[in-house]
């Protein structure tokens, strides 16, 4: 039989009235069906557990030009264009993204079109052309991909933490590709990029490494045939799922800091340790615990603290960049010019916090706050668009259980503090961490240049005495764990009257709202949800001063004071976010909203 396995109990929430189906098939490829009637649009997904990681040395940014290839033509549709000539005239959009070990290759489509797009699709890996007359105009797209993100701090500071790495760690490597790493050197090495190309794909691309998810109209049985028919041809060349070095840094980039000129007015630290990769205990997510609390923003954090020291604006921590084999454990802080001055003292306030959580230890109650707002966040998230959605879902479809493919990312059902302390006590070390700093101000220090972006930098070892305060810091009273959360919510029994429509037949739009209360400082309007039938309330107030936008003072001051009120709130309401409830406030031409 062309299905080896078929799952029919995928975990999903409540609220979710899509029905699902797992195979997977006998070339290894694994599938998710997912069917509903009402679609505006079907998409689909397919991901190779294959990235940039792969790429052979000699030719940095292979895999990200063989996912640019894939597009231009297959043996059984040999013209460029007509996989997106038949999505685009279809209401559809179509791209793909590589990354460190994944490439991953979506699209969306009106819903009647889908099989047609879907024999198309399944082409790129049963049959792709890379017919020479593409290779040198996609080397160009690729290029001018790269040319796009040459400003971009974001990617420059990812491209130098890459080239800083350990040499021969494949992370270290030019993962994007320009027309230096595709054309001018390999031209000089003698290396025919296409035979390279081709080279690649046939060693790193096979059904077994491959994930599909399928968002369709038609029945979850229709959408099997359709899959089992068309894509139990792509080839099975048996091959394993890579696991990576788990060290990118090696030793000699330990307790090291990169001085960094930035393109924009930016200040920043990024404190970064190697950790492992936990994704055979998905279910324990001890990551996710610690980056709840290192990364919280309530009373008693340390964003807190550096507020309060007028240190830092924004704080954000948590793992980071991890493929098969590692990962990163990161503390990324937005600095005040302050901040970047005193940047030791925010580095031992880190360590203050660290000490702090080890001296307290791993709470269970903490881990069950975690576990409860993830089931609610599972239970009640809104979904992506249709392309996102199974773009995402094959992504992850090879790190859970197909039965928790959904649920994965968010499972918390087993504490384990052992693997807390060992976060704690083996991996954020001082001895073990990079720290990168960015700043306008380093011009006279940062002298190099990084190969690929030219990012100016400095990179040296962090003065011994500083490992040494980190290593031996005393507590600080005002860093504490945060108190438990009152906003968690715990009953989502529906409270809501039904009116002679919803007894009749199913409601179409929701209700429009009625004037309630009115008098000489305030109208009330009101209407109560017996359309989407969520646990949720919506209160919108608009505070109205005839002042907010007299003139550019007046908008000003209205801006300011908004800011400094979501400033000031924010150790109070941080929990309450954590809840799933959100608040925005603005500055209007007729005051605040």
């Amino acid at each position: 039989s062309d299905i080896v396995r078929t799952v029919d109990n995928i975990k999903k929430s409540n609220s979710d009235t899509w029905e699902y189906r797992g195979l997977e098939l006998a070339n290894g490829l694994l599938v998710v069906l997912i069917s509903h009637k009402n679609l505006d649009k079907a998409a689909a997904a397919l991901d190779v557990f294959v990235g940039s990681l792969a790429d052979p040395n000699n030719v940095p940014g292979i895999a990200h030009f063989c996912e640019h290839m894939l597009f231009m033509g297959s043996k059984k549709y040999p013209g460029e264009n007509e996989y997106s000539k038949l999505i685009e005239g279809n209401g559809g959009y179509s791209n793909a993204y590589t990354s460190a070990d994944h490439t991953n290759y979506f699209f969306d489509v009106n819903p009647n079109m889908l099989p047609e797009a879907l024999d198309i699709f399944a082409q790129f890996f049963i049959s792709p052309l890379f017919s020479s007359e593409s290779t040198d105009r996609e080397m160009c797209a690729v290029h001018s991909e790269y040319e796009g993100n040459l400003f971009k701090d974001t990617w420059r500071i990812s491209q130098l933490e890459k080239s800083t790495s350990d040499p021969n760690h494949p992370y270290s490597k030019f993962s994007i590709g320009n027309m230096l790493s595709l054309k001018t050197v390999p031209k000089q090495l003698g290396i025919d990029v296409r035979n390279t190309l081709l080279d690649f794909h046939r060693a790193e691309y096979s059904s077994n490494r491959m994930s599909l998810a399928i968002l369709g109209n038609q029945s979850l049985d229709e959408l099997q045939d359709l899959v089992v028919k068309i894509y139990k041809d792509i080839p099975n060349q048996n091959l394993s799922l890579t696991k990576y070095p788990n060290d990118p840094y090696g030793e000699s980039k330990r307790k090291t800091i990169c001085y960094v000129i930035p393109v924009k007015e930016y200040r920043h630290i990024t404190v970064t340790w190697v950790v492992p990769d936990y994704k055979e205990v998905y279910y324990a997510n001890p990551e996710s615990y610690l980056s709840h609390l290192i990364g919280h923003e309530g009373e008693g954090s340390l964003l807190s603290l550096l507020k309060k020291r007028g240190l830092a604006s924004e704080l954000v921590s948590g793992e980071k960049n991890n493929a098969n084999g590692y990962s990163f454990f990161t503390v990324d802080i937005e600095l005040t010019i302050d901040g970047l001055e005193r940047w030791q003292e925010i580095v031992v306030y880190i360590y203050q916090y660290i000490a702090m959580l080890k001296k307290e230890g791993p709470k269970e109650w903490i881990f069950q706050e975690c576990k409860n707002l993830n089931e609610m966040h599972f239970q009640f998230r809104e979904k992506e668009r249709p392309e996102e959605f199974v773009s995402n879902l094959a992504n992850r479809m090879r790190d859970y259980p197909l039965t928790e493919c959904l649920s994965g990312e968010y499972e918390m059902r087993e504490f384990r503090p052992d693997l807390i302390n060992d976060l704690l006590n083996t991996y954020l070390l001082p001895s073990k961490m990079r720290i990168f700093l960015v700043g306008k101000n380093f011009s006279s220090v940062a002298t190099e240049k990084e190969k690929w972006f030219g990012t100016s930098y400095k990179e040296e070892y962090l003065p011994e005495d500083l490992i040494k305060r980190c290593e031996n810091c005393q507590l600080d009273d005002e860093l504490l764990v945060p108190p438990p959360n009152d906003f968690i919510p715990t009953d989502f029994q529906l409270h809501y009257e039904s009116d002679d429509v919803d007894q009749k037949q199913k409601r179409s739009t929701p209700l429009l709202p009625k004037k309630i209360k009115e008098n000489e400082y305030y109208r009330l309007w009101f209407t109560p949800d017996n359309f989407y039938k969520l646990p949720k309330a919506f209160l919108y107030f608009e505070l109205r001063n005839p002042l907010g936008g007299f003139d550019p003072v007046h908008a000003n001051m209205n801006t300011i004071y908004s800011e400094l009120i979501e400033d000031s709130l924010t150790e109070f309401v941080y929990p309450a976010e954590l809840g799933g409830l959100k608040y925005d406030l603005s500055a209007t031409t007729c005051g605040i909203q």
